[in-house]
């Protein structure tokens, strides 16, 4: 499905890591997984954030949210509010378009909420275990840059049979006959995704020297007061 101009429109699509800057919507093994392409400036404004708190030894101390979540990286710095501020009308217009692709009903939302947004900065041998997100409905990722020389470590790979490296997977189910139950994304700077907040994902490790930064955000759809005979929205 892609949304377009607020409508939706069928497409049969079977790379998850296609170049468009329209939201479209994968189900891939039942769950829904939204992607689209990011604006050339909010990466650069996300990347100039980013190194104005590592550059600044308070910020960085300031900003750090390691601690409060589960992955073996390097350093998760959380996002400057000034900066998240100016891209939450965007990042809103992506979210509201992802509730309507599952309910009719998205006008009863009264606002779309962010908690928690956060730079993830991994280098090579670290990892993200599998985990989801909680205290929200959805959670996302974007990529802001990759180490320089991981596309001949990906051609390397290509040989194998199950390359990974810097991928993120996402897991659902069991393994059926006839069915998948994970899905791997070979980042590229720029691709965004959203997914449920119970979905379980990971991000594997990779060898080549140098950053690969992503960024990350939970969201949380309010309800408006609904009459006690209709039941709320759950997305």
């Amino acid at each position: 499905m892609v949304i377009k101009n607020g409508k939706k429109q069928m497409s049969h699509f079977s790379n998850l890591n296609q170049d468009n800057k329209e939201l479209k919507i994968y189900r891939p093994f039942g769950p829904s997984i939204a992607h689209c392409k990011l604006p050339k400036e909010l990466i650069d404004d996300f990347n100039n954030d980013c190194e104005h708190i590592m550059d600044h030894k308070e910020k960085k101390k300031t900003h750090d949210f390691s601690d409060d979540l589960v992955g073996n990286v390097k350093q998760e710095l959380l996002i400057s509010p000034k900066v998240f501020t100016k891209w939450a009308p965007y990042f809103q217009k992506l979210m509201t378009a992802y509730v309507s692709s599952h309910t009719e009903n998205v006008d009863e939302l009264q606002r779309i909420k962010f908690r928690s947004a956060w730079y993830v900065r991994t280098f090579n041998g670290d990892f993200n275990p599998a985990h989801y997100h909680t205290n929200c409905h959805m959670s996302c990722v974007g990529y802001l840059s990759l180490p320089e020389g991981i596309e001949k470590e990906w051609e390397q790979e290509n040989k194998d049979h199950y390359p990974s490296a810097g991928n993120i997977e996402m897991q659902y189910g069991q393994v059926q006959l006839f069915s998948i139950n994970t899905v791997r994304m070979r980042p590229k700077v720029g691709d965004y995704y959203i997914f449920p907040w119970w979905m379980y994902h990971m991000v594997y490790p990779f060898r080549t020297k140098g950053e690969r930064r992503s960024f990350s955000f939970n969201v949380y759809g309010e309800p408006k007061e609904l009459p006690q005979d209709k039941p709320k929205i759950i997305i």
